[in-house]
């Protein structure tokens, strides 16, 4: 059976990048757990492996492994964008990677910003996929 979907849960959907193509990419939950439901919308935020040097102060580096890591899933470097809200539906959800431990989803938590907006809701299941705040 799948792993339940949660806060800190990590999972690869496709959402539009900052030129608006889609891509699939890794992104972490930040809907509380108690307000995940079927049929309501899931927030998240992008992870991105392009990580610049200096890390900017809106991104938290994920635990990695070439092999995958044990917790996270994740097998290369990357980043998640506090600043880079979107919104999905519980059908864009491709894969379950792993989760962010808990001293980290404090971190991101702590720097995640709500867009002067709430992210728009996704379009209706004919063919739309998820919407993006900020991009890479």
């Amino acid at each position: 059976m799948a792993e339940p979907l949660q806060l800190g849960r990590i999972v690869w959907a496709e959402i539009a990048d900052a030129n608006g193509f889609p891509k699939s990419r890794p992104l972490v939950i930040v809907t509380p757990s108690e307000r995940i439901t079927p049929t309501a919308p899931l927030d998240v935020l992008a992870v991105t492996s392009r990580v610049p040097d200096p890390l900017p102060d809106d991104h938290v580096l994920l635990p990695w492994h070439a092999q995958g890591h044990p917790r996270t899933g994740l097998k290369r470097r990357c980043a998640v964008v506090c600043t880079w809200v979107a919104r999905i539906r519980h059908t864009d959800v491709r894969q379950i990677a792993g989760v962010v431990p808990g001293a980290l989803m404090l971190e991101i938590l702590s720097k995640a910003t709500a867009p002067a907006a709430p992210p728009s809701d996704p379009p209706p299941e004919a063919g739309g996929r998820s919407s993006a705040g900020a991009g890479i």
